[in-house]
């Protein structure tokens, strides 16, 4: 006689039901626990790290330089500890930090700030260049994402924080702000669209080595007053520089300089402002997209002996490198990456 027909004794029965239903009770109610443990600890570690960011977040409102310094190292340590999404928190604030009025202003004898006849605060001259410094010194070393030569294994880029410290996932929006020093983000990586949207450089902009694998780097009405160097750079989608302002110092016309980067994607240089003097010695642009308005010149000369192309630069067959590098082909479409005359991307 099958098992599952054997007659039992009802009262032995009634007991196994019982013994089955607390077993069951037990485990559930071992669950329960182990959830809201888990909810209670998650809880009390996001109200100590949310203390600790507003602590960082003082610090930078502090009227000392080395207390706003303390308070970058404060906010880089909990994005490196505690990694997931309070990298992209920190990266906000340091953002929102650099977008921010950083002038300091001048005092009277009593300490009070000094007001011009129309009741505006009179700027003393000096801002926070040691932070600023020391911002994107920070920024630099977490956008540095190991490369490889594809053919050698040769280390192009090292990097120094751990994988899951990098913040080339993050979204930088800079839009706007004004940069004092000289920026230096060689060789970093931006896997989303950062924005430097109207964004005023006072003094070298050094993106050389950098790669924007994004559909738009957006440096368009960017206010270029020294140089700005884009050499080795790898553009794969939409580099748009239109509306961008070159002042330049002391009467210098200012220095855009592309050389050896590549463009996989379209690019757009309408609309640029003053008389910079342009490279793009052994700078490729994407065969694919030849005639397809993918890439529009604006004041950049085009000499008639060099193929529709700035001089010293070159068509490329992207597919075909990346074909014998065993490598992805263009993740884009020539009707994605081309650009207007207004240098805006035809969706």
């Amino acid at each position: 006689m099958p098992p599952w027909q054997l007659k039992l004794d009802p009262e032995k029965q009634a007991e196994n039901i019982v013994k089955i239903a607390l077993t069951l009770v037990g485990g559930v109610g071992a669950v329960a626990y182990l959830v809201i443990k888990y909810r209670t600890e998650q809880r009390e570690k996001d109200r100590t790290v949310d203390t600790k960011v507003q602590d960082a977040i003082n610090q930078l409102g502090s009227d000392k330089a080395s207390t706003r310094i303390a308070g970058v190292y404060a906010l880089t340590d909990i994005a490196d500890r505690y990694k997931d999404s309070y990298r992209q928190r920190v990266v906000d604030i340091l953002c929102g930090y650099l977008r921010s009025d950083r002038a300091n202003y001048a005092l009277d004898e009593l300490g009070q700030p000094v007001r011009d006849a129309s009741g505006h605060l009179v700027k003393s001259g000096a801002s926070d260049e040691a932070v600023e410094s020391t911002i994107l010194s920070v920024m630099r070393d977490h956008l540095r994402k190991e490369r490889r030569n594809d053919k050698t294994g040769e280390t192009i880029v090292r990097q120094t924080v751990d994988d899951d410290q990098l913040w080339c996932a993050c979204t930088f929006d800079l839009h706007e702000a004004t940069f004092h020093e000289a920026v230096n983000l060689t060789h970093s990586t931006f896997e989303y669209a950062p924005n430097f949207r109207g964004t005023k450089f006072e003094r070298n902009a050094d993106f050389h080595g950098a790669d924007f694998t994004v559909v738009v780097a957006d440096f368009r009405g960017a206010r270029f007053t020294d140089g700005a160097y884009f050499g080795w750079a790898d553009f794969t989608g939409v580099a748009d520089f239109g509306g961008a302002r070159f002042t330049g110092v002391a009467g210098f016309t200012g220095v855009m300089d592309f050389g050896w980067a590549e463009f996989r994607g379209g690019a757009a240089f309408s609309g640029i402002q003053g008389q910079p003097s342009f490279g793009f010695e052994k700078c490729k642009f994407n065969r694919e997209f030849r005639g397809a308005d993918a890439y529009t010149w604006g004041p950049i000369p085009i000499p008639e002996d060099n193929d529709g192309l700035p001089a010293g630069a070159v068509w490329a067959d992207f597919r075909e490198e990346d074909d014998k590098d065993s490598g992805t082909t263009n993740r884009w479409s020539a009707a994605s990456l081309a650009v207007s005359p207004s240098g805006k991307e035809h969706m």
